[in-house]
């Protein structure tokens, strides 16, 4: 194979690249609403005039066989735009880029009805949820880690009751299983895998999609329980100017601040920058330990695309310095047991990333390539009491994609990746006792992946081989199944194995915060696991409102696995490779409906089943509710100046780690109790500004005893990392947002 041939396409944007087939019509259809930005607006109607028509996926892409003469009129429309339509002389040359206002009108009135703020596809391969830009500025505040309140698909829990950490959970299994992505790129890994998500403002995403189940063998082997790809902020539709200015009654206050350029041939250019400060102490539970740190954070991005008739280019610079400071606070006693030693946690985290992407199509339209690179230097500096932890990641990332359309619109991808990841660790958790878990991984792959299409069966088959210095070598086969029943319901199946090296002290950092002694047994490997699950979507209409109603259940099995017993004794964290059966079952049920054209409501239920081997012992997983249920409830005016939301979320019990050997005053109960918590917030629209007001936890739901022994943290029962719910009391926010539009201008097709 020559070396142009060998390169693959390189996935530009959160789907998959566009493609250009000789007898297909391809391109993107965004909505304009009433503040003149363009989305992506999914499941739109798009066809020839008394031809063919075809659906748009989640987001907004379509492929359209082509009309058997020219010219022809292009018919675009949806249940919340108006019908519009293009005429075409002649095969275009190129995608097409259609714009299309954004609401219905009918006799001089407003007849609307809008995109749901979460959306469940029926066009997508695997089962994804599309949450939208609306739905993130229902989030109390401004990172990501904070954004899933109102998604029964991923969990968020604080990771210990000192450093203010969040971490997700994803079908039953830590966070770490999932690949997080930014544009289709693996972003939060290794040394950031467990404060990643945090460290990336909401403001700067557009939309993110959760796909459940195993990952295609294009996007990497790590996505075992599924993929969260984060879609950035297009730099080509963002407005001038936009800022947003938050503050809680816990004194945490937020600037992030968007600019966008418009370059014109030059391509388009967004800056985006964040600032975050807190400076109060909490301690709500009286404890003698602030509930989370003091913290100073700077986030800057610079993202720049170009795009031509057969080329987008796109750059992307990023930089976060984050600063930490918990521990106990400075009206605790804490000379009387500690010897006059304040137990301090001190958290020094710096990143910078830089990401290059080039993406081609041929002059066969059929055919495309790109080409991805990634850098990316992490240093992270963690003191916890007399525990230290210093660590550097210098990673890099290649990968190459050749993509053809086939007979039928089939189509194949091909080609190679390479990651690299050098890692320096060292930890101490006594002045005498250090662990150096440095290493190199040097790991080139390459994978195959089919696609057959027919008119209501799609099938995906694909396989990866990697070939990692450190831990040897990986196969992982990967098959996705999608059948359309009917036009409104799609059953799903996949299946496949997927593997992960492990960061184990970074992804039980927890344990930090503790006296317990971490013992790493015996040589670790990759981690590996299957995953199968089958999801059921269907909508209908329903006493004329709009339902979707999905189902689905997922299971994973591992063959390998890095197991951290935190049930061997009370003082020790043993780390060792699994030893017999581990698994996780999820059950999901999801319901959605558009109860009017203001008011939209969801409800799931999610019941999880895992249970992994410790010591020869096949144990629930600690700290992992088996039951979850949501009620969310939206409202938005008719004129769209006024928004309401609300949000119950209830947590059935959970197991907790043993305590039994502590003294009697050390130990805490077999099982965590059921808790509910409860947000809610309303926005007023004035022109450029929104106006929001809202609080978090307004039932007043919180875990009493977060720490063991915390009038002893020097000694041997102090453990802080056993956090199974809320660790604040009520929280009240206010904030600002700006936006400075661009002038209208005519629509661009």
């Amino acid at each position: 194979m020559t070396p142009k041939r060998s390169i693959i396409l390189l996935i530009l944007a959160c789907s998959a690249a566009v493609l250009f087939a000789q007898e297909r019509v391809h391109g993107v259809v965004s909505s304009r609403g009433s503040d003149r930005r363009a989305v992506p607006l999914p499941d739109a109607r798009v066809g020839w005039a008394g031809g063919a028509a075809v659906m748009s996926d989640s987001t907004g892409h379509f492929s359209l066989p082509a009309p058997e003469h020219w010219p022809a009129v292009l018919v675009t429309s949806s249940f919340s735009t108006t019908p519009d339509s293009l005429l075409l002389k002649a095969a275009p040359k190129g995608p097409l880029t259609v714009t299309v206002d954004g609401s219905v009108q009918l006799a001089a009135a407003e007849v609307s009805e809008r995109q749901a703020s979460t959306r469940l596809s029926l066009q997508s391969l695997q089962a994804i949820e599309s949450i939208g830009a609306r739905e993130l500025k229902r989030a109390a505040c401004c990172d990501i880690s904070e954004s899933f309140e109102t998604n029964a698909t991923v969990d968020i829990n604080y990771s210990d009751a000192v450093s203010g950490t969040k971490t997700i959970r994803m079908l039953g299994l830590d966070g770490k299983y999932a690949q997080i992505s930014m544009e289709n790129i693996p972003f939060v890994r290794g040394l950031s895998s467990n404060s990643g998500l945090t460290l990336v403002p909401g403001p700067w995403i557009q939309s993110i999609n959760v796909s459940k189940g195993i990952g295609t063998a294009v996007n990497g082997p790590n996505a075992m329980t599924g993929q969260i790809d984060l879609c950035l902020l297009d730099p080509a539709s963002a407005p001038t100017l936009f800022t947003n200015l938050y503050a809680n009654s816990q004194s945490r206050t937020e600037l992030n601040v968007n600019a966008a350029q418009h370059l014109g041939k030059a391509g388009d250019n967004l800056l985006m920058v964040q600032g975050n400060l807190m400076q109060r102490e909490l301690d709500d539970n009286g404890d003698g330990f602030r509930d989370q740190p003091l913290t100073k954070r700077f986030n800057i991005l610079d993202r720049w695309m170009q795009r031509t008739d057969n080329r987008t280019t796109q750059v992307i610079l990023r930089y976060v310095k984050d600063l930490r400071n918990g521990g106990q606070t400075d009206a605790a006693p804490f000379g009387e047991t500690s010897g006059g030693k304040r137990y301090a946690v001190d958290i020094d985290n710096e990143m910078t990333d830089l990401i290059v992407k080039n993406g081609w199509i041929l002059n066969d339209p059929g055919k495309s390539i790109g080409i991805l690179t990634a850098f990316r230097n992490n240093t992270i500096t963690s003191v916890f009491g007399d525990r230290n932890y210093q660590g550097a990641q210098r990673s890099g990332y290649a990968n190459a994609v050749y993509q053809q359309l086939m007979k039928h619109d089939d189509q194949i991808k091909a080609g190679a990746s390479f990651q690299f990841d050098d890692y320096d660790e060292i930890f101490r958790q006594t002045p005498a006792e250090r662990m150096d878990l440095g290493r190199t991984e040097r790991m080139p792959g390459i994978f195959t992946e089919y696609t057959r299409t027919r008119t209501r069966f799609t099938m995906v088959a694909g396989v990866r081989a990697d070939f990692n210095s450190a831990y040897g070598n990986a196969v992982s086969p990967r098959l996705h199944l999608k059948y359309d029943i009917a036009p409104l319901t799609t059953i799903r199946f996949s299946g496949g194995s997927g593997f992960r090296s492990a960061n184990p002290i970074m992804e039980n950092a927890a344990a930090l915060a503790s006296s317990r002694r971490v013992v790493i047994e015996g040589d670790l490997g990759f981690e590996r696991s299957w995953n199968t699950g089958v999801s059921l979507l269907h909508k209908f209409k329903w006493f004329g409102k709009k339902w979707s109603v999905a189902l689905d259940a997922y299971r994973s099995d591992f063959t390998a696995q890095v197991v951290a017993d935190m049930d061997r004794d009370p003082q020790v964290l043993a780390i060792y490779m699994l030893s017999g059966p581990s698994y996780a079952n999820s059950l999901l049920a999801d319901v959605q409906v558009q109860l009017s054209k203001q008011w939209e409501m969801k409800a799931s239920y999610r019941y999880y089943e895992a249970e992994t081997t410790y010591d020869g012992a096949l144990r629930e997983r600690p700290l992992v509710p088996s039951h979850r249920g949501l009620l969310d409830l939206g409202y938005v005016a008719k004129d769209e100046k006024w928004r309401f939301d609300i949000t119950l979320n209830g947590f059935g019990p959970a197991r907790l780690p043993s305590t039994a050997s502590n003294p009697e005053e050390y130990r805490l109960g077999d099982r965590s109790p059921a808790y509910a918590t409860l947000n809610a917030q309303i926005t007023r629209v004035l022109g450029a500004w929104e106006i929001y007001l809202g609080g978090e936890n307004l039932s007043g739901a919180l875990q009493q005893r977060q720490i063991l022994s915390p009038d002893d943290p020097f000694g041997p029962y102090f453990d802080a990392s056993m956090i199974w719910g809320p660790t604040n009391m009520q929280m009240a926010y206010f904030g600002l947002r700006f936006t400075l539009k661009d002038k209208p201008t005519s629509t661009t097709r």
